[in-house]
């Protein structure tokens, strides 16, 4: 951004609590309110007796987009984030822990597993925004070890998941048996390690085999004192689509567990933003694809809708462009008002602001760059990720 350009910020979007990063003046050069303070109702109505209706800012710095992962941790209670944050890493080294182990041992590294997944229930029941931060912050690296990648995949699924079944207002039981079967899901992946080379992705003839893998998690963790029938039955049903189209037996919506629909659009969200074969798509835009294919059918509506009203259409950790031109960060999302989420933006550093209480909307996804970087997504993805074989 050069230093000639100018920004006009209402003074209505200067939330209560945000600190600016630089000295607020008025026409005359009078310090009216000093960087680092936070902003109070007293400033504001100071602000509209003066008859200021905006604040102009001049030449203001870039921001650094490598930046972005800090900003987004601010914007959250630290004590939330290290929570889930820890939850997340205990669940993986369990499953870690679970798929290593020799068969005689597994009721007990699932009884382990289990507790983890209770703490991401009672997480994210404290909290949606800062565990749907938590999943942003935990972008697919490449070049993982296999067991390590089915680990943090099945981590973020089963925390999306968990938070969707929490604004579902589903029973703490069924968010429980939810995460736990998010968790087990892949299992059986480890068993067959060349389903992960990129000339086996290229390669179809296997597929009748990998949409067995349901049923072969699901026998994996059959017997095991700790894991129930239902959380046996939902593992096998994660890819059942609601028109019946899905595998492995092609179950219909009104013929599968209710918490299956959620496993299967939080699976669905999580292998189009990030597919197998790298690079990263724009959330919002796999948020709207999903849309227009749950009204041909192959999604619950209710579900997706719960979906989209924990996480906003711009989900968080998204990056913006405003109106304006401004780029911005969603921090949070405003469950009435999808559409509206809460961002942070880019150039001014640490200015928060509640589109719904703004003028200012959101005009589509910003690529941009470094952590957040994304790509428009491709049509031939829904088909190729979803119902082929690259999840």
């Amino acid at each position: 951004m050069s230093e000639e350009q100018t920004w006009f910020i209402p003074t209505d979007d200067l939330q209560i609590g945000t600190r600016l990063s630089f000295d607020l003046t008025d026409g005359s050069g009078q310090v009216l309110h000093k960087a680092g303070l936070p902003i109070s109702e007293r400033l504001k109505e100071r602000l509209k007796k003066k008859n200021i209706h905006s604040v102009t800012i001049r030449g203001a710095t870039p921001f650094d987009e490598g930046q972005t992962e800090s900003l987004l941790l601010d914007s959250f209670p630290p004590q939330s984030i290290a929570a889930i944050q820890a939850a997340m890493e205990s669940a993986k080294t369990s499953l870690r822990n679970f798929l290593s182990s020799p068969v005689k041992d597994r009721d007990a590294r699932a009884l382990e597993l289990v507790g983890n997944v209770g703490q991401f229930v009672e997480q994210a029941s404290r909290d949606v925004a800062s565990t749907l931060a938590v999943i942003a912050l935990a972008p697919k690296r490449a070049n993982k070890e296999i067991v390590e990648w089915v680990a943090e995949r099945s981590a973020k699924l089963s925390l999306l998941s968990v938070v969707t079944s929490v604004v579902n207002s589903d029973e703490p039981k069924e968010s429980f048996e939810i995460g736990l079967a998010a968790m087990l899901h892949d299992s059986s992946l480890l068993l067959h390690p060349e389903w992960f080379s990129p000339d086996s992705r290229r390669d179809h003839s296997y597929l009748r085999e990998y949409q067995r893998h349901p049923i072969e998690s699901a026998e994996l963790v059959n017997g095991t004192k700790s894991v129930s029938t239902n959380v046996i039955s939902l593992i096998t049903q994660l890819h059942e689509q609601a028109d019946g189209s899905g595998y492995p037996r092609g179950l219909k919506l009104a013929n599968s567990l209710p918490g299956a629909s959620i496993l299967n659009i939080a699976d669905a969200y999580l292998a189009l933003v990030e597919p197998l074969t790298g690079g990263r798509n724009a959330p919002s835009d796999v948020l709207a694809y999903l849309c227009f294919h749950a009204s041909k059918g192959k999604f619950c509506k209710g579900m997706l809708q719960r979906m989209i009203q924990g996480m906003s259409v711009y989900p968080v950790g998204s990056t913006v462009v405003l109106d304006n031109n401004m780029k911005a960060i969603v921090v949070q999302g405003n469950e009435d008002s999808p559409l509206k989420p809460i961002v942070r933006l880019l150039q001014l550093g640490n200015l928060r602001i509640d589109l719904k209480e703004s003028a200012r909307t959101i005009t589509g996804p910003y690529t941009g760059s470094g952590l957040y970087k994304c790509e428009r997504i491709k049509k031939s993805q829904m088909y190729e990720v979803l119902w082929r074989t690259d999840h």
